[in-house]
């Protein structure tokens, strides 16, 4: 034991030393980085890409496309390239990469490339550079590329589910996943320019042909004749079928997608959406109004900044510099094996630290530990109880925590697993995922802090805030009357928290279904655990601000959401939100019930007076509306058990066991 103890330390010692050294290699991106070691390498590039778009000039938009889809998970990495394993699938096979077409040209570019230059370039500067040559090619932009990427070694199918914005996106969530990858609104607008050459598939927009809002409607934002126009191209149910993204220009790189956008002919709901915020509908207006004065200029420097989003410089390779330190254990997370490991030839490239640390620690099985049952009964048996009683002896003053807790347990376990990031406060360098927009409404910090002081006072540095959060979610249900459900413990606590991973992992009050279903299945949770968890609406309140555009400008026209109970939102708006500007006032999620854990924020969705659209969305689908009609002629013991199961299943997400992470000392703050 006292061997392996110190081969642990020792080791991470060797970590940190590999860290700095690879942070002390990095570089940044410049235009010429290859001007000694491949000097003609961009002349190579626009002539192997010109001989493909010559003969086959619709390849353009998917290797610009492409490109887009690497950036934008784990950054401009050529991870979007890497195929699948036996052991992994990677995202060239998630279902928004199954469309991209074009990896062929950069396989070719790369040959070329390697004649010239071998073991020089690397494939993500090469899909940089063709998405460039491409755009040219079709009479586009040009802009310089900086250069100087690394090619990342990880590529996970659910990242790309989960980093890439959906055709159905709203300007809400468009806006929070550009933030994420720390591009502006403007940049937002510009680079969906893009949609100016292409096609796409009926089945990415068809629901807006024939199933709005669940009930065989059209989307009203999509101009009426446009709608009629093609149906006659998608029926129902066709996913084949190839669309024009720019028709009658879909092969040109101009301005003319903006003049579709003011016309309500955008092929997307994303599209769509750039007409409900004011600085991309002034951006959209400006370009269609002057025939795109500034659109190529513009678009050329928002792809340099796409294309420096993540990059890996320098040394590095296989992630990025703001590492997170691998959540050993578990297997969602942590893609090296010591198989792999022992078999990567480490002379044939230059290995980074971070993964022969982490290669290292994988062979030799430091951090094997699951969760599990009673797993401070020996070094805190007290633990649970000291918990309980707090929860019991303080909710009853307060029993609207309870749903507050069960939201900060939620919105901890959706973001980087849960590891108890949700309670760490921001930093002068680092803005924590507590300022984020979605979490600015929570409450029970002090209540999960004045447990922990409790346990602290017990067991030292034993107890970790992530168990904390669990253990007190469960007991204030159960002591306001709820279920109860079994709480393995072990969990570590995490010692990262970024504001943007809140924006873009958590659910948002609007979502759509297939919103819902992507951020669900990226966790490994399924459609019945989307049902049941969403149940927990069944207690706790809402601001009027988190769902006031249903009441008065629901598609940007001052309409009102025709998915809500006519009722309803008159009730609303006369008696609670009496204004779209309203966001301090707070209504009930289940009104007349919402202190009581039961079923009936089930049957208000059937009534269509679910207060949120993500609701709403829990009746889009056949197999969710089949839940909630078997949920509701079971008996409550029946919702009980099975939102137990969920519980159980949602803590077990992304969680650090062994030896990752800390037990932290203040849940607020890392430990020094």
């Amino acid at each position: 034991m006292a061997a392996q103890k110190l081969i642990s330390v020792l080791l991470l010692q060797l970590l940190l030393v590999m860290l700095v050294s690879d942070f002390s290699n990095g570089q940044k991106l410049n235009v010429g980085f290859y001007h000694k070691t491949c000097p003609n390498i961009e002349a190579i590039v626009a002539k192997t890409t010109q001989q493909y778009i010559s003969r086959a000039p619709t390849l353009a938009a998917p290797l610009l496309r492409m490109h887009f889809h690497d950036c934008f998970v784990r950054g401009c990495d050529g991870s979007v390239l890497l195929n699948s394993t036996a052991s992994n699938s990677a995202e060239k096979d998630a279902f928004p990469n199954q469309s991209l077409r074009g990896f062929h040209v950069i396989d070719a570019v790369k040959s070329a490339v390697e004649k010239q230059c071998p073991g020089v370039v690397s494939c993500a500067d090469i899909l940089a550079l063709v998405a460039r040559d491409a755009v040219r090619m079709l009479h586009g932009s040009f802009w310089e590329v900086p250069t100087g990427r690394r090619d990342g070694r990880v590529s996970v199918n659910s990242e790309a589910l989960r980093g890439l914005p959906a055709p159905s996106a709203n300007i809400t969530q468009l806006k929070a996943t550009f933030a994420s990858k720390g591009l502006s609104v403007k940049d937002l607008v510009v680079l969906s320019g893009g949609h100016t050459v292409g096609t796409s598939h009926c089945g990415s927009f068809s629901n807006r042909l024939y199933n709005f809002t669940g009930k065989g409607d059209t989307d009203p934002k999509l101009d009426k004749n446009y709608i009629a126009q093609l149906k006659t191209k998608c029926k129902p149910g066709d996913t084949k079928t190839l669309v024009e993204m720019d028709p009658g220009s879909f092969k040109l790189f101009d301005e003319d997608y903006y003049t579709l956008v003011t016309k309500r002919r955008g092929l997307f709901q994303s599209d769509s959406a750039l007409l409900d915020e004011p600085e991309t509908r002034a951006y959209v207006i400006q370009q269609a109004t002057s025939h795109g004065a500034t659109f190529l200029k513009d678009f050329g420097a928002s792809m340099v900044n796409m294309g420096n989003i993540g990059v890996l410089t320098g040394n590095s390779a296989g992630d990025h510099f703001n590492f997170q330190v691998p959540k050993f254990g578990t297997a969602t997370t942590f893609k090296f094996t010591a198989e792999a490991c022992l078999q990567t030839k480490m002379g044939s490239v230059r290995f980074s630290g971070i993964l022969l640390a982490s290669c290292f620690l994988v062979i030799l099985g430091l951090s094997e530990a699951q969760l599990q049952l009673g797993f401070y009964a020996k070094n805190c048996p007290k633990a649970e109880k000291i918990v309980k009683d707090f929860v019991d002896e303080h909710i009853h003053n307060a029993p609207s925590v309870a749903a507050a807790l069960i939201r900060m347990h939620f919105h901890d376990c959706f973001v980087r697993g849960c590891d108890a990031s949700v309670l760490l406060n921001s930093t002068s360098s680092n803005q924590a995922e507590k300022v984020a927009p979605p979490n600015l409404t929570l409450r029970g910090f002090n209540f999960i802090d004045r447990i922990k002081t409790l346990l602290e006072a017990e067991c030292p540095g034993v107890v970790s805030c992530a168990d904390v959060i669990a253990l007190a979610a469960r007991d204030s249900i159960v002591a306001t009357g709820g279920p109860f459900w079994k709480v393995p413990t072990g969990r570590r606590d995490g010692v990262i928290s970024r504001r943007a991973d809140a924006l873009a992992n958590i659910p948002a009050p609007t979502s759509n279904f297939t919103t819902l279903q992507t951020r669900f299945g990226n966790l490994g949770l399924d459609l019945k655990d989307l049902v049941l968890l969403s149940g927990a609406h069944t207690i706790g309140i809402s601001h009027c601000s988190s769902f006031s555009n249903r009441l008065y400008n629901f598609t940007g026209v001052g309409d009102q959401d025709p998915a809500l109970n006519k009722q309803y939102a008159a009730n609303l708006k006369a008696n609670k939100c009496k204004s779209s500007s309203d966001n301090t006032t707070i209504v009930e999620m289940d009104p007349g019930s919402h202190r009581t854990f039961d079923l009936s924020y089930y049957t208000l969705l059937l009534k269509r007076r679910g207060l949120f659209q993500s609701d709403a969305a829990l009746t889009t689908s056949s197999t969710t509306l089949n839940y909630i009609n078997q949920l509701l002629k079971g008996p409550l013991q029946n919702f009980y058990d099975e939102f137990a199961k969920s519980m159980e299943k949602m803590g077990r997400v992304n969680v650090k066991t062994g030896s990752a992470g800390e037990i932290r000392k203040q849940c607020a703050v890392v430990n020094s």
